[in-house]
Order: C-alpha cells, then sequence, then structure tokens
C-alpha cells in the first residue's frame, strides 16, 4: 500500500492534507479471498433487495430478547495491551491516556506502533469460563465480545488476512472457549463484529469522526473513479462475507451479532438487506442489531443514559449501552468501576421503557478481568437474589405518569423503584386501592394511604439502600 498525500487550499485559506490509497489487485496479499468465496459474496451483492424481512424478526428462538434485560459488553482486544480506547486511539484527538500521535492513523510511525502491539498481546491468563460463571450470578442474560474491532485485530484463526490470532497467537481460538463459557452458564452468546477494517489494504482513511485540526481534511478520502471504488468495494465486502462465514458457522448457535458501521465513502448501497437476510439463512434465530447501515431487529442508544431512540414507541425492541468504567471502552488501567448506583439508573431506566441494558467492561490484556469486575459482580449477585424478578423479564411501565419513580411489571404487580437518588415519598397515581404493597428485598408489608388523588407509600429512611430497593404493588 503507498500513501500519497496531495496539498490543496480550502476556501478559508487554510492547507489541508488529502489522503488517497493506490491499490492494484496483488496487493491484497492475504486479504484477497478464494474463487469459492468470491462468488458467494459475488452472488449476495448483486441479489436483488430482499421482499417482506420482518424487522424485528418473528423466528421463536430470538424471542428472549426482548425480556433479557441485562447485557455484558466486552472489549477486548490489542488495544488492551496499553489500555486505550479500541481502535478509535488511532485517530488524533481521540487518545485517552497516551501522546498525542503516537497511535495516528495518519503517520507510519503511528500505524506502526498500534500493530505492534499485536505482538505483545499475550491472554496467558484468559479464563471466560470465570468472566461469564460471575456474570450469570450477578444477572446477566447475555454477553456480547468484541471479534474484531475497526483495527482489524480478529480474535480467532481466520483465514482471512493477517491481522489475527492464526498470525500472532499461533492459531489460538479465543473465541471457543468464550462461547463454550456461555453455553455452560446459560448466557445468550452475543458476538461483536467491526465491517469496517483500518487495517485492510485501501480502506478509506477514517478521517473525520473525532478529528478536529485543520490540517486534516473533514471527509473520509474514497477514489472519484464511482466504477473502481465500487469495485474494491465489492473486494473488500468478498473479505468481509468471508470472516462472518467462519463467525456464523464455526461455533453453533449464535444468538447475537452486534456490527458496528460499514463506513466505505463514496458508497451508496452497502447491501445491508441482503447481507442479514444472508445471515439469517444461516442462522436462522438470531438478532441482528442495526449497525449495519440502519438495518436491523432492535434500534441501539450509546451512553446517553435517559433517552430513548429515535421514534420510540412501547413495544419496540431497542437496547442501550454504556461503559461500566471509568475509562473507556477498552481496558481501564486505573480498573475503577461506576458505582453500583449508576448500573441501577441505567438498567432500571432501560426496563420501564422495555429495552435492554448492555453494561461494558474491558478485560485485562492478559485475558483477567480487572477485581473490581468480581467485586460488583458479587454486589448485583446480592440484589439479584432477591429483586431480579423487577427487571429481568419484567414488562415495561404502565405509564410514567401513573408514579413519581420508575415502574416495570410483572404478572398483576407493579415494581416500583426507588434509585439511590430518590429521596422523596413514592406515590401512585392512580384511583384504584392495591391488594398488597411490600418490600421486595424484606418482604415486609408496607402502609399506604390516600391523600388527595394519590397512594402515599411509606418507605421509611432507615430501611433504605444505596442500590434499587424495589416496592412491589401487588393489583
Amino acid at each position: 500500500m503507498k500513501l500519497l498525500r496531495y496539498v490543496c487550499c480550502s476556501s478559508f485559506g487554510v492547507l489541508v492534507v488529502l489522503f488517497a490509497f493506490t491499490l492494484s489487485a496483488q496487493d491484497l496479499g492475504s486479504y484477497r479471498v478464494d474463487d469459492a468465496q468470491r462468488q458467494e459474496a459475488h452472488n449476495i451483492f448483486h441479489s436483488p433487495l430482499p421482499e417482506n424481512i420482518p424487522f424485528p424478526t418473528a423466528h421463536p428462538e430470538a424471542q428472549w430478547f426482548p425480556e433479557a434485560g441485562f447485557g455484558l459488553f466486552m472489549h477486548w482486544g490489542i488495544y488492551s495491551v496499553d489500555g486505550i480506547d479500541p481502535s478509535w486511539a488511532m485517530i488524533k484527538n481521540c487518545s485517552w491516556h497516551v501522546p498525542r500521535d503516537k497511535y495516528s492513523f495518519y503517520h507510519d510511525e503511528g500505524r506502526k506502533n498500534y500493530y505492534a502491539l499485536a505482538d505483545k498481546f499475550n491472554p496467558d491468563q484468559y479464563d471466560p469460563d470465570k468472566w461469564i460463571a460471575a456474570a450469570k450470578a450477578a444477572g446477566f442474560t447475555y454477553a456480547v465480545l468484541t471479534t474484531k474491532h475497526h483495527d482489524g485485530y480478529a480474535l480467532w484463526p481466520t483465514k482471512y488476512g493477517n491481522m489475527n490470532t492464526r498470525v500472532y497467537l499461533g492459531g489460538r481460538d479465543l473465541l471457543k472457549d468464550y462461547v463454550e463459557a456461555c453455553r455452560k452458564h446459560g448466557l445468550k452468546v452475543g458476538f461483536y463484529f467491526s465491517p469496517r477494517d483500518w487495517h485492510y489494504p485501501g480502506f478509506p482513511a477514517p478521517v473525520g469522526f473525532y478529528d478536529v485540526d485543520p490540517e486534516v481534511v473533514r471527509e473520509k478520502i474514497y477514489l472519484h473513479d464511482k466504477a473502481e471504488n465500487e469495485r474494491r468495494f465489492e473486494a473488500f465486502y468478498a473479505y468481509t462475507i468471508g470472516q462472518l462465514r467462519e463467525l456464523l458457522t464455526r461455533y453453533g448457535k449464535i444468538d447475537l451479532l452486534w456490527f458496528d458501521g460499514v463506513d466505505w465513502k463514496g458508497v451508496d448501497d452497502t447491501r445491508a438487506a441482503q447481507t442479514l437476510a444472508w445471515i439469517r439463512e444461516l442462522q436462522p434465530g438470531i438478532v441482528i442489531n442495526p449497525r449495519w447501515d440502519g438495518v436491523g431487529d432492535y434500534k441501539t442508544t450509546e451512553c446517553r443514559p435517559g433517552v430513548l431512540p429515535e421514534d420510540f414507541h412501547l413495544g419496540q425492541w431497542w437496547e442501550a449501552c454504556n461503559i461500566w468504567s471509568q475509562g473507556s471502552w477498552g481496558y481501564d488501567k486505573t480498573e475503577r468501576f461506576k458505582s453500583l448506583s449508576w448500573v441501577f439508573e441505567n438498567l432500571v431506566y432501560s426496563r420501564q421503557f422495555g429495552g435492554n441494558f448492555l453494561c461494558n467492561v474491558g478485560p485485562r490484556p492478559d485475558g483477567q478481568m480487572p477485581s473490581s469486575y468480581y467485586d460488583q459482580c458479587k454486589k448485583l449477585e446480592e440484589w439479584m437474589q432477591h429483586s431480579k424478578a423487577s427487571v429481568i423479564g419484567a414488562g415495561p411501565t404502565p405509564g410514567v405518569e401513573k408514579s413519581n419513580v420508575p415502574i416495570t411489571t410483572g404478572q398483576n404487580v407493579w415494581y416500583l423503584h426507588l434509585l439511590p437518588k430518590f429521596k422523596e415519598t413514592p406515590t401512585l397515581n392512580v384511583s384504584r386501592r392495591p391488594k398488597k404493597v411490600y418490600s421486595m428485598r424484606t418482604g415486609e408489608n408496607l402502609t399506604f394511604k390516600r391523600e388527595g388523588d394519590k397512594w402515599m407509600i411509606n418507605f421509611p429512611g432507615q430501611k433504605r439502600t444505596d442500590t434499587d430497593d424495589v416496592i412491589v404493588v401487588a393489583w
């Protein structure tokens, strides 16, 4: 791959640097696919737009998702070695805890530094069984592990490309043990997979996401020859389909596929619907997120607590994801986690509107989880022992106006969630009288009385905890 630089003058007289890549067919090297895989990808790529694909999927094996409640997200890869943000540390002004240009995508030395982390990535203490056992006890019902982030490093020995465990870890398959652990402990198996791949020869430069430097153009550069750009995208598509086929055929049933952006500048049609139809042929009961160009079974929000998806309506499948540690999505060297009250706030908010909360942690580069992860999971386990039913499998609110606290629902019961920040008297804004009101943690009956058009529930301050105190209202 040869990097060419062109200097031009913007309308404001500021010099900017444009990046373009020259690439001939033979330059693909190990990223080329064999004839059979190329033909399969060609058939998908040029197939007509599928008609009447149901979103969300109606497959009976996928109906676990809207009641799942609580998912464990794990960002783990070569970036974990230096405790930097996954892949985005390569974008200037998007690096945490590292010098400005140490891993810059735009400089040969920076890219070299970043990909040299693959030589240092040695998960000799990898024990996903321990990860998932703790997650199960803590109430998590599904897990999502990064199989490949934007940097292109794959955690399995894919035969496509040269940035993977086949090349760097002697063929070790880090996904196999993860999948087995999920199945052993009863968690649904989720794979994160980035269709973006910044290590792929000629991938359009990822400029414009966070970069604010005036010397770098604000658009991802692509070939202005549209036909040639499409041809190169189709070659990249074949490589991507090859990796996806491996993920979807080597490990048995996969419950969730979590995409994270296609992003090939200059290509208007990324074949999202055709790709998802093909995925369902391989995995009929799979749930697919909407980050292959906006097509998927559910909507997502990211790091936006208290914000619903656009065009939200009750009954819609959706998921909120956020970072549990104090740092970025990957491994945080401080190993400090946000408080348990933060977890409950995110989880309860999502559940009251029928969504799931996907809570992210970054394992250490050696494959261990931070000790703080196990500490937090233990505290969650203690809470789940008495109040799990109020969030896992619970239904959405009967109406936010019906109480001054969040409500989730069960069979003939409402669950009122008194989060740590709530210091008022919990109320029910309904006319009918409850049959019974009691603390979910202790089973103790609670007194309540009518004042005006509200039922005031007596939950003394000394009975409050620093978690989510749930009141059960039986009808």
